[in-house]
């Protein structure tokens, strides 16, 4: 009996000892300014897009994610307050918040159609969340901002 254990004890070891452990990914370590130019160019990158009606927009996007424009749910593109159509938007303020794999963002934007007749002013704001993938957008509310203001 006793060699039966002793023996099922080294065969158990030397199984153990044999096996393969998935050796771990490099883990990058949290840098707040890195992570903030990597929200700031995700938010950026998806107005731009959209601005454009460009699909790649979708790319910047959470399964799920949801859109109020001017208090209204959206669905379809164009999905920003104040994007009117195929355009182009600049940023022209955005500002971030960081707290662990979430992060929010309050941007103003431009936009102005392709024939640069039209022009509106929105604000957003983005919530968005750390995937292995890169930051990717949750929830986004905007609004058209008076001229007046």
């Amino acid at each position: 009996m006793r060699r039966w254990r002793a023996a099922s004890g080294a065969l158990a070891l030397a199984l153990a000892a044999c096996a393969r452990h998935p050796a771990p990914g490099p883990v990058l370590p949290y840098d707040p300014l890195r992570e903030t130019a990597l929200v700031r160019d995700a938010a950026a990158g998806f107005i731009g897009a959209e601005a454009r009606s460009d699909e790649a927009a979708d790319t910047l996007l959470l399964p799920g994610a949801d859109f109020i424009a001017s208090g209204i749910p959206v669905t379809s593109r164009p999905r920003l307050a104040g994007v009117l159509g195929p355009g182009r938007a600049t940023v022209v303020d955005l500002r971030t918040q960081l707290a662990g794999d979430f992060a929010w963002v309050v941007a103003v934007y431009d936009w102005t159609d392709d024939g640069g007749s039209d022009t509106e002013r929105g604000r957003a704001t983005m919530i968005l969340e750390r995937r292995s993938a890169g930051w990717r957008i949750r929830h986004v509310h905007s609004s058209t901002v008076p001229p007046w203001r």
